[in-house]
């Protein structure tokens, strides 16, 4: 502070300011001193008046100079400030002066700092806004064509196992026409001959390629039966083929037919599959079997539609390892409230049904935020939050399952008012949307997070009643739930 002080513009001001004013009074001093005492004017000098002159010059000159550059600085600075794309430079050199244009500047500076990192900080809202609409529209523009959705189902796998290939393919069905020619139709066979359905990966192969490549994949499937692996170091002899291992194949049995096989290749993460991969291509396998045998039997495309949002629900919660079984988990936990509560057996299947999709709007959100270690930002959360309006607008197409939009919008909102993305407040949330949100949420606390591990059950019955106290959760679910747990 003494620097700032003995520096200060007031102090230089008052130091050049009584220079100038005092040398008139010190030469009228010096013009009186001359003077007789019959106040007679004494003949001055020459050289008195070469030295009067010189101080009156040199006195304005150095308060010219003085003003002149305390004056200067405050313009340099006003100009700066007040300049579209602020001199960073100049204000750091400003911010180095001692006193009230070093602390000016530095004020400034720290302020052009702040309003910096705001812009930079809603640049980058903009771009986490923008890809969520983006990969919303993209959802939302496949989930009418079935081919399309079934080929956002493996992609979105591909990417959760780190895989750099994903196929799907159908299984063929020989018939006779009329005229006893065979021909192909989908779905199963018993010399199991297959189609490429879908493909992720290089663009610049034909299906006849993937085809040849796999085939000798696809007929070891069709006589067993089963899912196999081919390390990196088995498949070596293959690595200048189309499907590089690691590779892994898992038919599509459903009742014991054969309806397709899913295929991953390659992983880019760890060079292999692992226990917790092999467990989500499990679980796919199974929920596109069920698909393929709906689009095969039923001819109510609406529950084909559901069976294959199912496998994208899965697909979904395979990109955060922290979620994988979320769905299936919540399902279970919720139907079992619903029974211990006595609800008609509709209801139970709407609580099944609302559960294995209520976070399929997440599909619209980046991997990052999911897996991010630490505090989320406001704007990430402003994104998470948005999941169920997605998710709402995802399954909105399908006539039949229009009692799932309520749950799945709903199961963040709390009785209180502080939940999302409504307020809805205790009279406006269904009881099956409480049941689906107590299970969502009881399950969410038991397992660990990236950010955070899982609660103990005595933990978490713990942490519900404090909700409870604080009149977020309904108090009879919870109650429920504890005849289970």
């Amino acid at each position: 502070m003494t620097d700032v002080r003995s520096q200060s513009l007031l102090r230089r001001f008052s130091i050049i300011f009584v220079g100038v004013a005092l040398t008139p009074f010190i030469i009228l001093f010096f013009l009186h001193s001359l003077y007789d005492k019959s106040h007679r004017f004494i003949k001055i000098l020459d050289a008195h008046f070469s030295l009067i002159i010189a101080i009156i010059g040199v006195t304005s000159i150095i308060g010219f100079f003085g003003m002149r550059i305390i004056v200067k600085k405050i313009i340099l600075l006003t100009k700066t400030v007040g300049e579209t794309v602020i001199d960073k430079k100049t204000m750091l050199e400003l911010a180095e002066e001692k006193g009230e244009i070093g602390e000016l500047a530095k004020s400034f500076f720290y302020a052009w700092k702040r309003v910096d990192e705001k812009e930079q900080q809603l640049k980058e809202t903009k771009k986490i806004i923008y890809d969520v609409l983006k990969r919303a529209s993209e959802v939302l523009a496949v989930v009418n064509n079935y081919d399309n959705l079934i080929r956002l189902v493996l992609k979105t796998t591909t990417d959760a196992l780190g895989a750099k290939q994903g196929a799907l393919f159908s299984a063929l069905e020989t018939t006779t026409n009329a005229s006893g020619a065979k021909q192909g139709v989908l779905f199963p066979a018993d010399n199991s001959r297959f189609e490429l359905k879908a493909w992720v990966g290089n663009h610049d192969v034909t299906s006849e390629q993937v085809m040849d490549t796999a085939q000798s994949y696809l007929d070891q499937v069709a006589g067993q039966k089963r899912p196999f692996l081919v390390t990196a170091k088995e498949g070596s002899k293959q690595a200048d083929k189309l499907l590089i291992p690691p590779l892994v194949f898992s038919p599509l049995v459903y009742n014991e037919n054969l309806l397709g096989v899913l295929c991953f290749c390659g992983n880019g993460y760890w060079n292999k599959f692992s226990n917790e991969h092999m467990l989500v291509v499990l679980n796919l396998s199974h929920q596109l079997a069920v698909t393929f045998e709906n689009a095969k039997i039923n001819k109510d495309s609406d529950q084909t539609y559901f069976e294959t949002l199912a496998a994208l629900a899965v697909a979904v919660e395979a990109r955060d390892p922290y979620s994988r079984g979320h769905s299936s988990r919540v399902s279970k936990t919720a139907q079992k409230i619903g029974e211990m509560m006595d609800l008609p057996a509709e209801d139970i299947k709407t609580l099944r049904d609302a559960s294995i999709l209520h976070d399929i709007g997440k599909i619209a959100i980046m991997h990052d935020i999911f897996i991010k270690q630490g505090k989320i930002s406001e704007e990430e959360k402003y994104v998470i939050r948005n999941h169920p309006i997605i998710g709402e607008s995802i399954v909105l197409h399908l006539q039949k399952y229009k009692h799932l939009l309520d749950p799945i919008r709903h199961h963040h909102e709390q009785l209180d008012g502080s939940g999302y993305p409504d307020g809805l407040k205790n009279g406006e949330i269904s009881r099956i949307t409480s049941i689906l949100s107590v299970a969502d949420l009881f399950d969410s606390i038991m397992q660990n997070r990236s950010y955070r591990s899982g609660m103990a059950l005595k933990d978490a019955k713990k942490e519900l009643d404090n909700l409870v106290i604080a009149g977020k959760i309904d108090e009879d679910v919870v109650a429920s739930l504890y005849q289970i747990y």
